[in-house]
């Protein structure tokens, strides 16, 4: 034997090896696509012979709706563009044998000395099944979790949007009572518990405003303006005025520059200041000042809120205009975490931009919109 035979015989025998032994099944069908050899691995999964599949049409070796879809689709499929890859059916073999496999399968092309011929690849998917379910129960479940979820943050924002409107009305009756009493009583300790009592009622609807202007937000409404030309100095002035007998230790340091009318609505300006002022007026030095300026140059309103005091932390300083965040460990701390956010929602909703700057020397919060004539 010359050393081509034998480096040829080698080659079939270590191709033939390939064949039999390999991890993945293999088949060879004529072209009216009946099998005329299989190797070992097909056989242990259907537990049948290699001589008993030899001659079967290659759809014998499926289950029932795997030998529909193979006439309706893969049959076709292969004799129009002579493949088909990775295709999931079933093969049935003995004693009701089912098992899961991809099938690749490829027309040799046509020659006059050689049939044409099919080579299937089939490679089991057990696992891969396995796998895909896993993922798709997992996929069910997150689904089903961020509806519940959905349905459980809807839920209460609709109770505190509800909750928020309902404290209204006996709050509103407090108030009027307090004003009442301030035009009758003369004792001055009285007036200081109705001092106190005012503020309290004051305190408590700007929480209620704030609670209900985040739940507007977050049921889709976002917050809602009616703009219109307004001389914005006094109503400024009215609002470091309720400040100042909230806070009747603090002084407020004020420079109101506005000459034009500004375009804008004028009662969420007064509750972005409020809320600005409020803040600067609890976590800023209670020594120091806290410096409000305002100026409209050029069709442009500009608000400046800063305090001097501790520098907001860095890592509050990213979610600083995020609801119900707060700084823990200040002993000012009260409040919802509200404040800000709807500032913040306020000036979105003008337009404008809602910015801040916090060092070892101050923090200062400054709102900018631009406005029309």
């Amino acid at each position: 034997m010359s050393d081509q035979n034998k480096n040829n015989a080698i080659q079939e025998h270590e191709a033939n090896l390939f064949f039999e032994e390999s991890i993945s099944g293999f088949l060879i069908a004529d072209e009216k696509n009946r099998i005329i050899r299989s190797n070992t691995r097909v056989s242990d999964w259907l537990g049948i012979s290699a001589a008993d599949i030899e001659g079967k049409k290659f759809i014998d070796l499926l289950s029932i709706g795997s030998k529909i879809y193979f006439e309706t689709h893969l049959s076709p499929l292969l004799k129009m563009q002579g493949y088909f890859e990775e295709i999931l059916v079933e093969l049935s073999g003995a004693a009701g044998k089912r098992l899961k496999i991809l099938i690749n399968a490829k027309e040799s092309a046509p020659k006059e000395d050689k049939p044409k011929l099919i080579y299937y690849t089939l490679l089991e998917a057990s696992d891969r099944v396995q796998y895909e379910q896993n993922l798709q129960n997992a996929k069910r479940l997150t689904e089903e979790e961020l509806e519940d979820e959905r349905k459980n943050v809807l839920l209460r924002e609709q109770l505190i949007a509800v909750l928020g409107h309902d404290l209204r009305n006996p709050l509103g009756a407090i108030s009027m009572t307090v004003g009442l009493l301030e035009r009758s009583i003369k004792d001055d300790h009285q007036k200081n518990l109705l001092g106190i009592l005012k503020r309290s009622s004051y305190r408590m609807n700007e929480l209620i405003g704030n609670v209900m202007d985040f739940a507007r937000t977050r049921l889709g409404e976002g917050i809602v303006i009616s703009p219109r030309e307004v001389d914005l100095k006094p109503v400024l002035e009215h609002v470091m005025e309720e400040l100042k007998f909230l806070f009747p230790d603090r002084q407020i340091a004020a420079d109101l520059s506005l000459i034009d009318p500004i375009f804008c609505d004028a009662d969420r300006i007064a509750q972005l200041v409020s809320n600005l002022l409020a803040n600067a007026l609890t976590h800023g030095n209670p020594q120091s000042p806290v410096y409000f300026t305002a100026r409209n140059p050029s069709n442009k309103l500009e608000i400046s809120v800063a305090n001097e005091g501790e520098q907001i932390p860095e890592s509050l300083q990213a979610i600083l205009f995020t609801p119900f965040k707060r700084e823990a460990d200040r002993p000012s701390n009260n409040g919802l975490g509200l404040g800000l956010y709807i500032a913040d929602q306020i000036a979105q909703a003008h337009g404008g931009t809602l910015s801040f700057v916090s060092n070892e020397k101050e923090t200062r919060f400054t709102f900018e919109m631009e406005f029309r004539n």
